[in-house]
C-alpha cells in the first residue's frame, strides 16, 4: 500500500496521555495529605484556580516568554499566595512532590493504546513535545508505552519550544523525513497544530472539546482518537 505519510509526530500531554487526568490524581492526593481543605472551600475550587494558573503558565512557556525554572516556580506559590501559613518555600516543596508523584501516573486518552498499535505497523512514530526532560521518559515508561516510538524530540532538549519553526526543523532532520511526508497529531491548535501549519507540515487536531477554529484550518480534525484510523 501507497501512504501519503513515512512518519508521525505525536504530542505526548493530552494527545496520548491523559495528563489533565493524571493531573487532578495527584491534587487530590496533594489536597488530603496537605490539608488543603483549611484554606479552600472545596478541591474544586483549588482545581479550579490551579488550573487557571498552570494553563496561563505552559502558555507563557510555549511564547517562550517564562523559563522552564519559572514555571516550576510559580505552579504551587500562585495558588497557594492567599495560604499565609504556607511559605514559598513550603509550596515549592510541594511542587517537587506532584512532579515525583504525577509523572508516575499512567492514565491514557480513551484509544491511545489501539492507535499506536494500529499506527506502529504503517509509520514511524515519533514524540515531539513541550514536556520536561527529567519527566516525559518517566511517563511514557509508566504509561506502558515503551517501544512504540523511534524518536522522541523534547523541547526541552532541544532549546525551543512548539510552535517554534526551529523545532519543526529540528525534528525533521533528526528523523530524516520529507516535510511532505510527515504529519504531526496534537490536541494544541496553538503549539502543536500551528506549529505545524507554519512549518509546512500536516496536521491532525484532536479537539475532543470541539473548540472553534481559528486563524487557519487544520488539516484533519478529529474529536476521538479512533477517528485517526479513518485518515491513515
Amino acid at each position: 500500500m501507497d501512504l501519503k505519510y513515512t512518519d508521525i509526530l505525536l504530542d505526548l500531554d493530552d494527545t496520548l496521555i491523559d495528563t489533565v487526568e493524571n493531573t487532578r490524581l495527584t491534587l487530590v492526593e496533594l489536597y488530603d495529605e496537605y490539608h488543603f481543605s483549611n484554606y479552600f472551600p472545596s478541591f474544586d475550587d483549588f482545581y479550579t484556580i490551579y488550573y487557571v494558573n498552570v494553563s496561563r503558565l505552559w502558555e507563557l512557556y510555549g511564547r517562550g516568554q517564562i523559563t522552564k525554572a519559572m514555571l516550576h516556580r510559580e505552579r504551587f506559590i500562585a495558588p497557594l499566595n492567599a495560604v499565609e501559613e504556607i511559605s514559598d518555600e513550603q509550596a515549592l516543596a510541594i511542587n517537587d512532590e506532584f512532579i515525583k508523584r504525577v509523572m508516575k501516573k499512567g492514565t491514557l486518552i480513551a484509544g491511545a493504546k489501539e492507535l499506536l498499535d494500529y499506527l506502529k505497523s504503517r509509520y514511524s512514530l515519533h514524540i515531539l513535545s513541550n514536556g520536561f526532560t527529567e519527566m516525559q521518559h518517566v511517563k511514557i515508561e509508566s504509561a506502558g508505552l515503551t517501544g512504540y516510538f523511534d524518536k522522541i524530540i523534547l523541547s526541552d532538549e532541544v532549546g525551543v519550544n512548539k510552535p517554534h519553526p526551529d523545532l519543526f526543523s529540528f525534528a525533521l532532520k533528526k528523523i530524516g523525513a520529507d516535510r511532505d511526508r510527515i504529519i504531526m497529531i496534537g490536541d494544541n491548535l496553538f503549539t502543536d497544530i500551528g506549529g505545524a501549519y507554519n512549518s509546512g507540515i500536516d496536521q491532525i487536531w484532536y479537539n475532543p472539546g470541539h473548540k472553534p477554529i481559528q486563524d487557519f484550518r487544520p488539516t484533519y480534525v478529529v474529536d476521538k482518537l479512533s477517528g485517526i484510523e479513518g485518515i491513515l
